[in-house]
């Protein structure tokens, strides 16, 4: 974490050597010997002139050390330059400071990263007088980069060599990564990652067992699955089966942001198992019938027999009856002395046989049997027959070794994690710990493995750790949660997985995040009370503005009646005695008063709207609309207009402040369409795109330049000039702030010469 820099400039000029007198350097000597970072002085030749404590203990050398050092002997060469090539920018007055993240080499040869800050201080005439470098060793936040990179890739390569991949989702269950092999590709591409592909929109896939709607609820409850079956069917391809676990990710603050996990392609092992029960059925079947891959042999008979199933096994023709020495030859060279001395035991004693071997086919192809036989006695216990099965077991082999695989390389994923992972029994012994667990835990697994995690580690029955591993065992529900574990001194994060067998649980340790967010919590809360100083100071400022703009607009009142009450009775004292030029000068001063009177009205009300409080009551804006057309008919019935207004146009707000809005609107376009023949004025509502209404005035009046339109809600902002019509500019302001006060917004739409169209809205609960 940066720390702000803290830039003290030396008293000029800075001694080397000799005595301090005066209280200036004083300080600065405190301030720069008791530094919590590194500090130094540099002359602008790069000799140091004073190096504080904290940088020696930094570097490993002694104050008088480091000064006798040159800059660049301590500095790793491969920054050298870039330091001389920012100094060089500070001499040359394109820069006054600059700060960069650099490496310097310790005493003992290590290096130590730091986040230097170099400032040029310059005497009165602009000459250099010297660098103030700053330097906060940042080598932990360094080594925890890359220890972050490092597990970064591992995991990378974990996903990559493992016959897994690895997919994540969003809240909405979204895919929106993949990693690992291309296998992912069966489901998603990469194209469309992130658009509306969630698992059931993927075409032709169908869950296993269940149905979407189960697998669904699962997710919306935000909880952990495993072993999630699918398939999926595309036209004129095989069907392909996929296993899938995941489990829910939650930010800092608890919120759910989607799912992660993993994915394996399991259509050879579900083919392998439809092989066998295909296998297993067709047994079945020929030992109803009597066919069960058939063998006999009668001693004293030279041959044989076989059955039509054994002659298919072996490659032969249908009826094929060897002697017992060319059968025990379709046996592979490393299993003919053993099934001869078998068969030989057989027909000895009559000890009987179940065995697996392979067989070469008459067509050179090795195939895996199970060989079964068994002896018959005469009435004098000579044995005189043997008889048995044969069965062709090479599918099951393989499954068996396919599963065989799937565990080695299981064992190796899981030895490959870099958390710590222990499995538990229904009686909390361990049974299973990875590398990372051994490690963690600070035991072998030659101590661990049979031992119960009570004893092992009794710390464990504080109830955080023994409540929740208890939880999932007990009611069958994976359980993840974090906690500080003392003996250790760590925060670890746990996930416990419940299974028949026991529990797998997952352990990582997390206290460099908890360290971090902990920083960020305190950070905030500092912040979070700067912007509250700085609201208080705003608020207090803008009381002060409405304040003052009251107090001159209500002091302008007085003076401009007495202004307008002396004019008026010269003009009446005087009478037919005053000349033309002077009625005229008379006229005007009334006319400027009645104008400035206007405005300070205008600014008296724009004052107001800021201290008057806000009703909320219905209000029918088209009452409020008639109201005011019928009062600019009033005033001048000698025009021709048409105005159409709404029949309703209900609202929720001030009555008062929402009359003066509609009021101002509607006279002006009263105003700006006086030089029409035929005046033609609309007040009406639009639905928004959030579903609210949005009100309107339209005219087809004088318009204005939309180049302007900026500025036309500004107070005293004029679209057009007082000799084309009056007005003193105020009354959009007011507008603007009522509408403003009731959370909505007003813009317009014109053009000069084609009228105008003026749209607010209300907010939220004001409709």
């Amino acid at each position: 974490m940066k720390s702000r820099p803290m830039f003290l400039v030396a008293p000029t000029p800075v001694p080397v050597g000799g005595s301090v007198h005066d209280a200036g350097e004083a300080e600065f000597t405190s301030a720069f010997e008791n530094a919590a970072i590194g500090m130094a002085l540099v002359a602008p030749d790069s000799r140091r002139l004073r190096v504080n404590k904290s940088f020696s203990r930094m570097m490993g050398y002694s104050q008088a050390e480091m000064l006798s050092t040159a800059v660049h002997q301590i500095t790793h060469p491969d920054d050298v330059d870039e330091d001389f090539r920012q100094r060089a920018l500070c001499l040359a007055g394109e820069k006054q400071t600059y700060q960069h993240e650099k490496r310097y080499l310790h005493r003992d040869g290590h290096v130590v990263w730091g986040h230097l800050t170099c400032t040029l201080v310059r005497d009165a005439n602009g000459r250099p007088l010297h660098f103030i470098s700053q330097v906060q060793d940042i080598s932990e936040r360094k080594m925890a980069e890359q220890a972050l990179r490092e597990s970064e890739e591992r995991f990378r390569s974990l996903t990559m060599l493992s016959s897994d991949w690895y997919w994540e989702q969003d809240e909405h269950f979204r895919f929106t990564a993949f990693s690992g092999t291309q296998q992912s590709g069966l489901w998603v591409h990469e194209q469309t990652l992130g658009k509306a592909h969630r698992r059931w929109d993927l075409p032709g896939l169908f869950p296993l067992r269940g149905t979407w709607e189960e697998h669904r609820s699962v997710l919306e409850a935000h909880q952990p699955f495993y072993d999630f079956q699918c398939v999926r069917t595309v036209p004129g391809d095989p069907p392909r089966y996929v296993s899938t676990s995941g489990e829910p990710v939650f930010d800092a603050e608890g919120r759910f942001r989607g799912y992660r996990g993993t994915a394996r392609d399991i259509t050879q092992s579900k083919l392998a198992e439809q092989r066998l029960r295909d296998t297993q059925a067709l047994l079945h079947m020929a030992a109803q019938v009597g066919r069960l891959g058939a063998w006999a042999f009668e001693v004293g008979q030279p041959r044989m027999t076989w059955s039509e199933e054994v002659c298919v096994i072996h490659g032969v023709k249908r009826g094929f009856a060897p002697t017992l020495e060319e059968a025990v030859n379709f046996y592979a060279a490393e299993y003919q002395a053993t099934m001869l001395a078998i068969y030989s035991a057989c027909l000895k004693d009559g000890s009987p046989f179940d065995v697996e071997a392979q067989i070469t086919t008459a067509k050179g192809r090795r195939v895996w049997v199970r060989a079964i036989g068994e002896a018959q006695w005469d009435e004098r216990g000579r044995v005189v027959r043997l008889q048995g099965a044969c069965q062709d077991i090479t599918e099951s082999k393989r499954a068996a070794d396919d599963a065989t695989m799937v565990a080695e390389q299981l064992t190796t994923t899981l030895e490959s994690l870099t958390d710590a992972f222990f499995t538990v029994d229904r009686r909390w012994r361990f049974t299973y710990l990875n590398a990372e667990a051994e490690r963690y835990l600070r035991r072998s697994r030659t101590e661990l493995l049979g031992l119960e995690i009570w004893k092992a580690f009794p710390d464990l029955l504080e109830p955080v750790f023994a409540g929740n591993y208890q939880r999932a065992m007990n009611e069958n529900v994976a359980v993840q949660f974090e906690a500080f574990y003392a003996p250790f001194g760590v925060w670890v994060q746990i996930k416990a997985y419940p299974s028949k067998q026991g529990l797998a649980i997952y352990t990582k340790d997390v206290t460099e995040r908890i360290a971090a967010q902990q920083e960020i919590l305190r950070l905030n809360a500092e912040l979070e009370e700067r912007v509250r100083q700085r609201t208080a100071q705003l608020q207090a400022a803008n009381k002060e503005l409405e304040a003052f703009s009251y107090s001159i607009a209500h002091d302008l009142r007085a003076p401009l009646s007495s202004i307008d009450g002396f004019s008026l009775m010269l003009e009446q004292t005087a009478g037919n005695d005053l000349a033309e030029r002077c009625r005229h000068y008379l006229s005007r001063i009334r006319a400027g008063v009645k104008q400035m009177g206007e405005l300070t009205d205008g600014l008296l009300s724009l004052t107001n709207l800021s201290r008057a409080s806000l009703r909320s009551e219905p209000v029918d804006l088209a009452a409020l609309a008639c109201a005011a057309a019928a009062s600019c008919r009033e005033r001048s019935p000698e025009r021709d207009a048409d105005i159409e207004i709404a029949p309703t146009l209900p609202a929720t707000g001030d009555p008062r402040l929402l009359a003066q809005v509609i009021g101002n609107l509607v006279g002006n376009a009263w105003k700006f369409t006086g030089r029409r023949e035929r005046a033609r004025i609309e007040v009406g509502s639009l639905q928004g795109e959030d579903g609210r209404p949005v009100y309107f005035v339209r005219d087809n009046g004088a318009g204005f330049d939309m180049a302007y339109a900026s500025k036309m809600f500004e107070a005293f902002q004029r679209m057009h000039s007082p000799a084309d019509f009056e007005g003193t500019g105020i009354g959009l302001a007011i507008v603007h702030k009522i509408v403003a006060r009731h959370g909505g917004r007003i813009w317009a739409e014109s053009a000069t010469g084609q009228g105008a169209t003026f749209y607010f809205t209300l907010g939220p609960g004001t409709h």
